[in-house]
């Protein structure tokens, strides 16, 4: 794989049409406002007003983002997802970053990663289940991973960018948005890890480090299929699931430094486990 070879990327960034197509973006998403309480409607006179500065700050990478607000969203299981708002124009920075990085980054992706990406999608990844299913692979090993976004490592996932990216201007911002802090009412918290769900950059960051986890699945021959965090692998027998599921963890708790949830995660039958909510038994009409 190459390296990005030494554009100045930030160049790119700080374009006016990557500024104002990421506010046009942005502005599209609607969303709640962060922080600073400045909303969608006020976003164009403000970026206006700032504009050359802010130009100027992201130019030298002493542009810094405001903490995100904490939002707590409940899940069907009675916890809470939280997700991280940033402020508007912090969405609009990350957008102009991501418009820059992502056509850089994402051809070096899995073709078994379908989340968050452009042209991929939960149907698509749905129908590689069919087809593992056909090809005879009828044990799915189940991983969950607890609170993922939650315990991205920050020094790992900066060294994971700094292989695809090598402006160091945008690695700094990037890394100023991962540092950023969680305002949560009126508590601030320091990030030391984590990449707050809510802002533009999130879902290619988890795709960058989870990208660690495609090679060592692909190195080791295995049929797998990941969106986002979640990850399904194929074999033939509940006997080489197991031995899978066991190896597996290892590789994500000691070289990735996350926690699989034991509770969630599992060795079944393929058409008795559900993947981004559809049953493969269901759509196999079996």
């Amino acid at each position: 794989m190459e390296k990005q070879d030494g554009i100045n990327l930030i160049d790119q960034v700080i374009s006016d049409d990557n500024l104002w197509n990421a506010y046009r973006k942005v502005y599209a998403n609607k969303g709640v406002p962060g922080v600073d309480g400045i909303t969608v409607k006020e976003l164009e006179s403000h970026m206006l007003k700032y504009y050359d500065q802010l130009k100027r700050k992201l130019r030298d990478g002493t542009y810094k983002p405001q903490p995100v607000k904490r939002v707590a969203i409940p899940k069907a299981d009675g916890s809470k997802r939280y997700l991280g708002i940033p402020s508007i124009l912090d969405r609009v920075v990350q957008q102009a970053i991501l418009q820059v990085i992502d056509p850089i980054i994402d051809p070096h992706f899995s073709e078994n990663s379908y989340g968050f990406r452009k042209g991929r999608n939960a149907h698509q990844a749905i129908e590689k289940a069919k087809e593992y299913y056909q090809e005879g692979y009828r044990v799915v090993v189940d991983c969950d991973l607890k609170s993922y976004f939650d315990t991205i490592h920050h020094q790992r996932i900066r060294a994971y960018l700094e292989y695809f990216i090598q402006d160091k201007i945008v690695l700094k911002l990037i890394w100023s948005f991962l540092r950023s802090g969680i305002l949560d009412k009126d508590i601030y918290i320091e990030t030391t890890k984590g990449a707050p769900q809510g802002g533009p950059l999130s879902p290619i960051l988890a795709n960058i480090y989870l990208n660690m986890l495609d090679r060592e699945l692909e190195k080791r021959g295995h049929r797998f299929i990941r969106y986002a965090d979640d990850f399904v692998i194929y074999v033939k027998s509940k006997r080489a699931g197991e031995r899978v599921m066991e190896s597996i963890t290892k590789f994500l708790e000691k070289d990735l430094g996350l926690t699989i949830n034991q509770k969630k995660s599992k060795v079944c039958g393929a058409t008795s486990a559900i993947f981004l909510g559809f049953n493969l038994q269901n759509l196999m009409g079996k």
